[in-house]
């Protein structure tokens, strides 16, 4: 389990992986990563980390902080801002 993400499991079945990045200027990097069923979900989970960060640390809001989430490959599925979910 990464961020409080269970890693899924799917019997045959390649389970991608997704990273969750809190970034504005800078990168803060999910080192671990989640195995995840697809982007959809990948981006719901991604919406669950904005709204934990942003009840949690308040101090993040209205400073352009954003969860990206790349796949495995690197590539852009989606970026949540923290903003929009308070």
């Amino acid at each position: 389990m990464t961020a409080g993400v269970p890693d899924w499991k799917l019997d045959g079945f390649h389970v991608p992986r997704y990273h969750f990045d809190l970034v504005d200027s800078k990168t803060v990097t999910d080192e671990g990563g989640a195995e995840l069923p697809d982007d959809i979900q990948a981006l719901d989970v991604a919406e669950e980390i904005a709204r934990r960060l942003s009840k949690e640390r308040p101090e993040l809001r209205g400073r352009h902080f954003a969860i990206l989430v790349t796949n495995q490959d690197g590539k852009e599925i989606g970026r949540v801002p923290l903003d929009i979910l308070h």
